[in-house]
Formats: structure tokens, sequence, C-alpha cells
């Protein structure tokens, strides 16, 4: 095929000295900036690659709650797989719907990339943000740390082999005040009961034995 460059890598350059940044055309309404769309980076992109013999095929699937986008340049017999991305879609509601977003972002972004084309935002996307997952107070954390720390020691050191045994000894523990189920409202306090029922002569390994008695005596009265 006769071609006025003498390898591909000609071409490309080619194009890409003939490329100008992005115009940004469109807003991103979660950061309130502005950035350039699929269609302003194609018209930039494609153009020029056309001129120089260049194709560029841009494929979209999508999978088991994945959005993939592949770019390829073609020149003549050759080609280079320029680039392929993949998005996570589970948090969006309309999976179809999500795909598109999706596939619309990576789109835009790697047809930037092979041209070489700068956008002032580089987080000026097309699909719903996800939102930024907020840190969890101290009060939270200290809560989480309780509760595991409850579920360790009934587990390893307790020896409860289901959710009945665990819901037995933490009733028992506890008085009645707390169970399996409602324990996450306040595992500190169950977490002390445990902890004073072990230093005040019942340990952990006997804390089964200690609950089955007190049922049996119940049970005869």
């Amino acid at each position: 095929m006769a071609t006025k460059h003498e390898s591909f890598a000609a071409a490309i350059a080619a194009a890409q000295a003939n490329m100008n940044n992005a115009i940004k055309n469109a807003k991103n309404p979660h950061f309130r900036s502005n950035y350039a769309d699929l269609a302003t980076v194609r018209d930039v992109v494609l153009p020029a690659f056309n001129a120089e013999g260049i194709a560029v095929l841009q494929a979209v699937d999508g999978q088991d709650d994945i959005a993939t986008v592949s770019t390829t340049l073609l020149w003549g017999s050759e080609r280079i797989e320029a680039g392929r991305c993949s998005i996570n879609i589970s948090n969006e509601k309309n999976r179809p719907q999500g795909v598109a977003k999706c596939a619309t972002y990576l789109r835009r972004v790697q047809l930037a990339a092979v041209g070489g084309v700068g956008q002032e935002d580089d987080d000026g996307q097309s699909i719903a943000e996800t939102p930024r997952r907020q840190q969890p107070t101290k009060a939270q954390s200290t809560a989480q740390q309780q509760l595991a720390k409850v579920k360790q020691i009934l587990h390893h050191e307790v020896g409860c082999a289901g959710k009945e045994d665990a819901d037995e000894v933490i009733r028992w523990v506890t008085g009645g005040c707390w169970s399996l189920e409602t324990m996450s409202q306040d595992p500190g306090d169950v977490l002390g009961a445990l902890q004073e029922k072990n230093e005040s002569g019942t340990p952990y390994t006997y804390m089964r034995d200690a609950v089955a008695n007190d049922a049996r005596k119940e049970a005869k009265q």
C-alpha cells in the first residue's frame, strides 16, 4: 500500500502534530467544572488520524457488572491495541444505561489519550459520579472495634458454634438486655458484660456451661 509515511509511528506522529487541545464545551454538575465531551474530542482526534490513513475502532463490552472499552488503531495491515479499561457499574440502578454512560466516559478518555489531547478537567465525567464514602466518626469506629471484639470473644474464646449459642451467651451476660440481633446498637455494653463476667469468676471457656446450668435450674422451677 502506497503511503506517505515510513512507519505506523510516523503516521501517528503526523496526526498528533495536527491536533489541538479539545475545547471545554460541557459542564460537570458534580464538580461545577467544564470539560470536553466525547463529540468534541472525537472532532479533534479522528479527522487528524484519518488524514494520515489511521482508522480508530472503539469496542464496548458489558458483562458481570463491568463495562469495558478497548481502543484500537489500524494503519494498513498494522494494528495497535492503544487502550483497554473497565469500570464497575454495580452501583448503577439501570445497568444498560450505566454501561452506556461508562462507555461514553471511557471512549472519551482513551480517545484523548491516544491523540495526546489535553483536557483541563480530567474528572469531567459524563457518567454519574460515585459518591465518596464518608469516613466513620470516632464513635462509629470505636463501636465497630467493640463489635469485632465481641464476635472474636464469642467465637474463639467462648467457643460458640453458631448464632443460637452466641445469642444465649449474650442474653445471659447482659441479663436479657441485649441479644445477638440487637447488640450492634451498643456493642460496648455487651463487651463490658462479657469482660466483667470473665473477670468475676466465669471464664470465657465456661460461659456456655454456665448458661446451660442456669437454663436447667429455670426448667426445674
